[in-house]
């Protein structure tokens, strides 16, 4: 080294009071001079540094575990399969708040009118639906990155999200269903909830979450509201229909089992 830094700016750089030329000149230098970073020790707050690398070590090697994480390690759950559970953008409150919200207007308006009555069933199933998309979409989770690189299949991943996803989601509609008039209000929506998100999966291997959660979401709606503006609630929640959706659910399971390698792929390559 043919110069070092003078003691006032060693000074005003361990302050944090140093302009961004200075401290950026600084930084470079102590990176390569011994002496100088010997003449930074006599200004630093050792006791105050020792804190604040206490606290980074916290944060980064063992930070905090969220209200559901610390439940389902309780329940059994390991601790990497309780974090991507956690990490579910679906598990959050904001979304969890808007899917209610909804819901809770659609079965207030089935009390004002029948066919509101009729559009929530259209509605029901979207929401879980829904759910399993977000739960892919890589913009709103910022550890899809790291889940895919987790030591799990892309199947394992997919079916601990969406089995997530379905344990929360599904209460809710549950519950918004309970609030319609009536006391044989119409708990059709399990079964083809349960074909539709089978169908999704099945589609996986194909296409993207995302997209197939898109796919089957607008064939939902295309073939039922019509029907349920109609009144004919029959072609999709009748006891013929409900048959259906328990062979579509089972073909659809069977399907993605068969189709396993394919889905890890295709998972990866969507990161």
């Amino acid at each position: 080294m043919t110069w070092h830094l003078d003691p006032e700016a060693i000074h005003r750089y361990a302050r944090g009071a140093a302009p961004p030329a200075l401290a950026a000149s600084a930084e470079a230098h102590l990176m390569g001079c011994a002496a100088c970073r010997d003449g930074l020790t006599s200004f630093v707050d050792t006791r105050r540094a020792e804190t604040i690398w206490h606290e980074v070590v916290d944060r980064v090697d063992a930070p905090r575990r969220s209200g559901p994480e610390r439940l389902l390690t309780r329940l059994g759950v390991g601790e990497a399969t309780a974090r991507l559970v956690a990490a579910t953008p679906t598990l959050r409150g904001p979304w969890l708040l808007a899917v209610a919200g909804v819901l809770a207007l659609a079965a207030s308006a089935a009390q004002v009118d029948e066919r509101f009555l009729r559009m929530f069933l259209v509605i029901a199933p979207l929401g879980p639906l829904a759910g399993v998309a977000v739960a892919f979409a890589g913009g709103l989770d910022p550890t899809r990155e790291i889940g895919l690189a987790a030591p799990y299949s892309g199947l394992r991943l997919l079916l601990i999200r969406t089995a997530a996803v379905l344990a929360v989601t599904v209460p809710i509609v549950a519950a918004a269903g309970f609030a319609l008039p009536g006391a044989n209000w119409p708990a059709g929506w399990l079964l083809p909830t349960a074909g539709l998100t089978c169908a999704a999966l099945a589609l996986t291997a194909r296409v993207p979450p995302v997209v197939a959660v898109g796919v089957v979401a607008s064939a939902w709606v295309l073939v039922t509201a019509p029907a349920a503006v109609a009144g004919h609630l029959d072609v999709a929640f009748g006891a013929g229909a409900q048959l259906c959706w328990l062979a579509v659910a089972v073909l659809g399971g069977a399907w993605l089992a068969l189709t396993r390698h394919t889905v890890t792929t295709k998972l990866g390559r969507s990161a």
